[in-house]
């Protein structure tokens, strides 16, 4: 069974959008292929982005089905919600659950093109060169946080820009986990600390962000550094936790080798002594 919403703008593209589960894998270009699919294409005039969620396990089938709503409705529902709340983002088209034995087991989620660049690139460029870039996504979080908006996935990849007459304009991807409500000081400073930027970068981003939200500028770049630290820590106890499992995987791959040679050892050994005995046999018959 298929659930689908559309936005009423793009219902002349209803047809298309209902055929995208049969014919998802067709589809225009392939712009991402990790944990979630991302075609491209270009229908009756419209370019748009088609994002197949990665499989769904049995938990979060039941989870989807019953208790929260799917990945693919929350990025389609907060893209309106920043639209509306003034904020740059792809315009939603639709998204598609697809039901089987009762339990969703497919998403999609469609929204418009964007000509917007992810703003990962910032990392290569100095701090003289990123700062008119770095000052505008200070502002352009300390505004979500005003309004009461928290991407959960907040990193460079999600955060895209656009530059027009010198000024910078910020456009969020990747909607589909976000909070909304009343954001204290503490949890907006450790918005930032996914990013992934230099040490010099984030303090030019913690001044700023200081300076708007009226704090001094030494406890924002502490708390800054403590939450980046943490997270960092979080990255090396998962590698590690990784690498542990990844050698208990080996461990395991030797272990049934080890299994496989001692009984094709033990087979060869029962051959020999059957054979022996074989010729034992015969040798006092004859």
């Amino acid at each position: 069974m298929k659930r689908i919403i559309t936005n009423p703008a793009y219902s002349f593209l209803q047809e298309y959008i209902e055929n995208i589960p049969q014919t998802f894998g067709n589809r225009g270009i392939v712009l991402h292929a990790k944990r979630n699919i991302i075609r491209e294409d270009t229908v009756q005039g419209v370019r748009l982005v088609i994002k197949s969620f990665k499989r769904i396990y049995l938990p979060n089938r039941i989870r989807y089905t019953y208790f929260a709503s799917s990945k693919a409705q929350r990025a389609f529902d907060n893209a309106h919600i920043l639209t509306r709340l003034g904020f740059t983002t792809p315009r939603p088209i639709a998204y598609i659950e697809i039901t089987r034995d009762g339990l969703i087991t497919e998403m999609y989620f469609v929204s418009e093109y964007t000509d917007f660049v992810a703003l990962d690139a910032i990392r290569q460029t100095s701090l003289e060169d990123a700062r008119p870039l770095l000052l505008q996504l200070a502002r352009h979080t300390y505004k979500l946080h005003q309004t009461g908006v928290y991407h959960i996935d907040y990193n460079l990849e999600n955060i895209l820009f656009r530059e027009h007459d010198g000024q910078y304009e910020l456009s969020l991807i990747d909607n589909n986990r976000m909070k909304f409500g009343l954001i204290r000081f503490e949890d907006g400073i450790r918005n930032f600390e996914r990013l992934g930027l230099s040490a010099e970068h984030l303090t030019l981003i913690g001044q700023e962000y200081a300076r708007l939200s009226d704090v001094p500028e030494v406890i924002a770049i502490e708390r800054l550094f403590y939450y980046k630290r943490k997270q960092l820590d979080r990255r090396l106890r998962k590698k590690a936790l990784k690498e542990i499992l990844a050698g208990v995987k080996n461990i395991r791959q030797i272990s049934r080798l080890a299994r496989t040679l001692s009984s094709q050892y033990l087979a060869a050994v029962n051959f020999m002594t059957s054979f022996v005995l074989l010729v034992a046999y015969w040798w006092r018959k004859s």
